[in-house]
């Protein structure tokens, strides 16, 4: 994961299951890589915390 500016939007190289992504982050400001981030469509909407992550993943059915 990496964390950059591009044409003035910040923005980060994610992986999320493997798949490599490019999200914005610009209502995440004070993210870090190796942070759990929630994505919509694209942006990153929210940090995750360890145990909220396990509960994200039973939702969506990962099996993490």
């Amino acid at each position: 994961a990496e964390i950059y500016i591009e044409g003035g939007t910040t923005k980060a190289k994610v992986s999320v299951g493997g798949a490599q992504f490019r999200v914005v982050m610009t209502l995440l400001m004070d993210a870090h890589v190796g942070d759990n981030i929630l994505i919509d469509s694209g942006v990153a909407i929210s940090t995750v915390q360890p145990l909220e992550m396990k509960e994200v993943s039973h939702v969506l059915g990962d099996s993490r």
